[in-house]
């Protein structure tokens, strides 16, 4: 059975240096035998990369659940809720970033890792992350000659070669950018419900082509998309806020709460009061 991770183990932060807006290390957790601990629930503001080299169990990211194995690759965006549980001692390499530390700044919308959560390495492409990984810790905790800039270099070669071992990836470039942008977007406007045309008209683009980038990356038609990430935002609120239906059904853009009530209860089932206290 699954045990959580000791919290007071997890809650040990290590901030993204102030100086280089990044941080590395190889960590490891251990199950703790107690069901009287709380799920250690957190999120960061900046971007985060677990490479996963020894372990098993499960690591949850918002309302998801994937498996935690050698060659687990997660990958969240600033804020995503997470938190894993595992059955065996927990080796990773644990790489925390902010956008500031790459130089050419359209770099990281050519990337389309971070709109996956999970990523799992091939076995014959593992040791060519962990090597990179490995590179960069070593780099971190030298002082040595142009540390920043090889720093920078390694963390990009990094992000390059996942983004090519990851067949699953659309490595378009256009199409990268443009699912890029609007996921921000989305982040920027607090995952707001809108119409698909709202968010095209904001990104200069027709809804077609929109529509249709989205369908590439997601499998879903915008719409379907904006109201997922919509109901995604809804849960965190409920779950991780005191803050009251009425809100949240503000803050996310609905016209009223009876409105936010009937979107919820169509998406999941139940009310977002029934969600809170089951979810409790």
């Amino acid at each position: 059975m699954n045990q959580m991770v000791h919290t007071s183990t997890l809650h040990i932060c290590h901030e993204p240096c102030i100086e280089k807006n990044f941080s590395i290390q190889k960590t490891s957790f251990l199950p703790v035998p107690s069901i009287d601990i709380s799920p250690p629930i957190h999120r960061h503001p900046y971007y985060e990369i677990i490479f996963v080299t020894q372990g098993e169990g499960t690591m949850q990211i918002d309302f998801t659940h994937y498996p935690i194995q050698k060659g687990s690759l997660f990958l969240f965006n600033p804020m995503q809720m997470h938190f894993p549980s595992i059955d065996q001692n927990f080796q990773c390499f644990l790489l925390r970033f902010d956008l500031s530390i790459f130089s050419e700044p359209n770099f990281f919308n050519t990337l389309s890792i971070f709109n996956f959560d999970y990523l799992l390495a091939k076995e014959q492409d593992f040791g060519t992350i962990e090597y990179l990984l490995t590179s960069l810790h070593e780099e971190f905790n030298h002082h040595r000659a142009l540390k920043q800039s090889a720093i920078n270099n390694l963390l990009k070669i990094l992000l390059i070669t996942i983004q090519r071992f990851s067949p699953q990836i659309i490595n378009s470039m256009p199409q990268t950018n443009l699912f890029s942008a609007l996921n921000q977007l989305l982040e920027k406007h607090h995952y707001k419900i809108a119409q698909p045309s709202e968010y095209a008209k904001y990104l200069k683009v027709p809804i077609k082509v929109l529509n249709h980038v989205v369908k590439e990356f997601s499998g879903m038609a915008c719409g379907e998309y904006i109201r997922s990430k919509t109901l995604v935002e809804a849960k965190r609120l409920l779950l991780y806020t005191d803050k009251n239906a009425n809100e949240i059904a503000y803050e996310l853009g609905f016209v009223d709460t009876a409105y936010f009530s009937r979107f919820f209860k169509r998406e999941t089932g139940v009310s977002p009061i029934s969600f809170r206290k089951i979810s409790q």
